[in-house]
C-alpha cells in the first residue's frame, strides 16, 4: 500500500516521529485539501463583523522573526480574513509594520493588523514584565486592553500553523453558556510533565494547561472576571 498517494493521510504523534509505513509527504498538507475554497472578501469588507478572526501575540526581545513566521503561517492556511493584535516592545514596532505592509499586496489584503505597546499597571509594571518570561504576563490583560474584541485566539511566538486557523476558531461555536476559554493540557505524559513535577503554585488537572494557545470569549471574561483592575495581584516568589 502506497500511503503517499492518499491525500487523506492524517497522523498525529506528539513527538513528530512517524512509524514505519506512514509517508510524511502529505501529512502537513492534507488539512488544506479537506477545505473547500470558497469566495473571499478582503478584510474589513464583510458585512458581518464575526467573519473576521482575531489573533493576538506578544513579542519581546529577539522574537521578531519567530513571530513573523507564525503570522505568515496563519495567513497562508486560513480561509477567513484575519486581524492581528501584536503587542511588542517599542523598538520592534517599525520592523513589524514594514514587514506586514509588504505582505498585504502578496496576500491580497487578506489580513489587517494593529500594533500595541507592552502595557502593565504603572505601579507594578516592572514585576509583571519579568514574571515567568519577558512580557509573558501581558496576555492576562488582553480582555481589558482589547475592549471591542468579542473573541480572540492568543498564541505564543513559537507556534506554527499547519492547518487553517478557522478550525480552532470554530470551537467558539461549541462553547456552552458558561465556558469562557479553550486550552489544551500542558503535557500528554505526566511522568515528564513540568507542572506536576516542579510547580509550587496551584495548577489545573493532572499536568496543568498550556497558555501558549488560548481561545477566548473575551466578552464573557470581561463580564465575569475582569470588572476592575483590583482582581490582579502580584504573586509572592518563594525565597527557597
Amino acid at each position: 500500500l502506497n500511503r503517499c498517494k492518499d491525500v487523506s493521510v492524517s497522523f498525529w504523534n506528539p513527538y513528530w516521529m512517524l512509524p514505519t509505513g506512514v509517508c510524511a509527504v502529505n501529512c502537513f498538507w492534507e488539512s488544506a485539501f479537506r477545505h473547500q475554497v470558497g469566495t473571499w472578501s478582503p478584510a474589513g469588507t464583510s458585512k458581518n463583523s464575526s467573519w473576521r478572526m482575531h489573533l493576538a501575540v506578544v513579542a519581546c526581545g529577539q522574537r521578531l522573526e519567530e513571530t513573523l513566521t507564525m503570522l505568515k503561517s496563519a495567513v497562508i492556511f486560513s480561509q477567513k480574513p484575519l486581524h492581528f493584535h501584536i503587542f511588542a516592545e517599542d523598538e520592534l514596532h517599525a520592523k513589524f509594520n514594514s514587514s506586514l505592509e509588504t505582505w498585504k499586496t502578496a496576500f491580497h489584503q487578506k489580513f489587517s493588523h494593529t500594533i500595541y505597546p507592552i502595557t502593565f499597571p504603572a505601579e507594578t509594571a516592572v514585576v509583571w514584565k519579568k514574571l515567568f518570561k519577558p512580557c509573558a504576563s501581558q496576555r492576562l490583560f488582553l480582555p481589558l486592553i482589547l475592549k471591542n474584541v468579542d473573541s480572540l485566539l492568543y498564541v505564543d511566538t513559537d507556534i506554527l500553523f499547519l492547518r487553517p486557523m478557522d478550525d480552532i476558531w470554530a470551537f467558539l461555536e461549541d462553547f456552552n453558556h458558561t465556558q469562557i476559554a479553550g486550552m489544551a493540557p500542558e503535557h500528554e505524559e505526566p511522568r515528564i510533565g513540568w507542572y506536576n513535577r516542579f510547580a509550587r503554585h496551584p495548577y489545573y488537572g493532572k499536568t496543568g494547561i498550556n497558555s501558549g494557545v488560548m481561545l477566548m470569549n473575551m466578552t464573557r471574561i470581561r463580564k465575569k472576571y475582569f470588572k476592575c483592575y483590583g482582581i490582579f495581584y502580584i504573586p509572592k516568589q518563594s525565597e527557597e
